[in-house]
């Protein structure tokens, strides 16, 4: 039994295959691109402070998050970096976010105005990236003259320091014809404004896809996302550009019991036994990343063998069919990642969730505990607060 645990339930993340995949991102998108890398979402829901350490190690000085929330976590750990608000900030929240050198994202020269007169208040600068919807259909300014009147109005603003315009690729991969189409509307919309007068220091509308199939793309700016944690939401695999998954899910067995054919297993009786079966409970469940629709289509590895889920998955538990193994109460077994010869990947899981990698891993609950490792030596514990 591992005395550190908090629970019998955990992630490991590998510190070092993480470098690995930022040290790639960096070689293919070369110098003269700066990386904002995209730790929102507490960096999907794997440790933003931890792994956000790493990066700037490396050189990497810009984040982007999706709330101010987010935002000032990383600033107070982080008191020099860069911090980008993607998503929408209320002007409530305004005043809190030019205190604390956080950029944020705008779309109508009216809130410009509230937040330049909030900066002039505090005797400070705001500092904003234009948001541009180049066919997304989300969020940002649309390519239109109005728009492009405003945002002038914008560069006006004498406290407001309008560093840089971006916008979001819908399709990267799926849709090459349509994203081409995306890019051409974002980069002749910053043509028309240059013209204008209004200049940008970074243009940037590249993701995760992007970064990987198109670098032509690259602009100013990238923003990684699911990539740097090994993952790639794509029919290309992760390895096919040298990315490892990051990630290990474990948890250890809290009960073995024999249950006799006919006999069911968990709620509904879901399962029946269509023989004599050692059932083994692990302590996790749907509240923790493995939804019911996934009961009785997944696998776990025990002792390095695959052996089935079986009945529908607990909020807090699920049983597993474990008829011929030897192991005992206490055993680690593996969710995600590699046992002995055997390997379960996140991907695996999103073919019978019909979910993505992405959707996947952000569901992970904050009450799993979380276990950095480097050079295989556990270096940080990560605890729900």
């Amino acid at each position: 039994m591992k005395d550190f645990l908090t629970r019998p339930a955990w992630i490991e993340i590998d510190l070092d295959k993480f470098e690995n995949n930022m040290k790639i991102i960096k070689d293919k998108v070369g110098e003269k691109t700066e990386i904002m890398s995209v730790v929102k979402s507490d960096a999907y829901r794997l440790g933003a402070l931890p792994l956000s350490q790493v990066s700037l190690n490396l050189g990497i000085n810009y984040y982007a998050v999706a709330t101010l929330s987010e935002a000032l976590s990383l600033r107070r750990r982080f008191d020099g970096v860069n911090i980008f608000i993607l998503g929408y900030t209320p002007r409530h929240l305004y005043e809190e976010a030019i205190k604390n050198q956080i950029t944020l994202n705008i779309y109508s020269l009216a809130d410009a105005k509230v937040l330049n007169d909030l900066a002039e208040d505090l005797k400070e600068e705001a500092k904003i990236h234009i948001a541009f919807d180049s066919g997304m259909s989300r969020i940002g300014f649309t390519p239109c003259d109005e728009a492009k009147e405003e945002i002038k109005e914008i560069f006006k603003l004498e406290n407001i320091n309008v560093e840089g315009i971006f916008s979001h690729f819908a399709a990267c991969e799926s849709d090459p014809e349509f994203t081409e189409r995306q890019f051409r509307i974002f980069t002749s919309f910053i043509d028309e404004l240059n013209n204008l007068g209004c200049t940008f220091k970074y243009r940037h509308i590249a993701n995760s896809l992007s970064v990987l199939f198109h670098d032509e793309y690259d602009l100013d700016m990238v923003r990684p996302g699911i990539i740097q944690f090994g993952y790639t939401d794509s029919d290309h695999l992760p390895e096919e550009f040298g990315l490892e998954e990051i990630i290990s899910l474990k948890a250890q067995i809290s009960s073995i019991r024999e249950v006799k054919k006919g006999e069911s297993v968990g709620y509904e009786r879901f399962h029946i036994c269509e023989k004599d079966t050692k059932v083994v409970t692990l302590p996790l469940g749907y509240a923790d990343a493995f939804p019911r629709i996934l009961s009785e289509k997944i696998e776990v590895l025990i002792n390095g063998k695959r052996c089935k889920q079986i009945g529908l998955i607990c909020m807090d538990q699920m049983m597993v069919d474990a008829t011929g193994i030897d192991c005992k109460i206490g055993d680690d077994v593996v969710l995600i990642g590699r046992q002995g010869h055997e390997e379960i990947k996140v991907r695996d899981i999103c073919i019978h969730s019909g979910d993505c990698e992405t959707s996947f891993i952000t569901h992970f609950n904050r009450r799993l505990p979380k276990y950095y490792y480097k050079n295989k030596e556990l270096v940080h514990v990560s605890k729900m607060d």
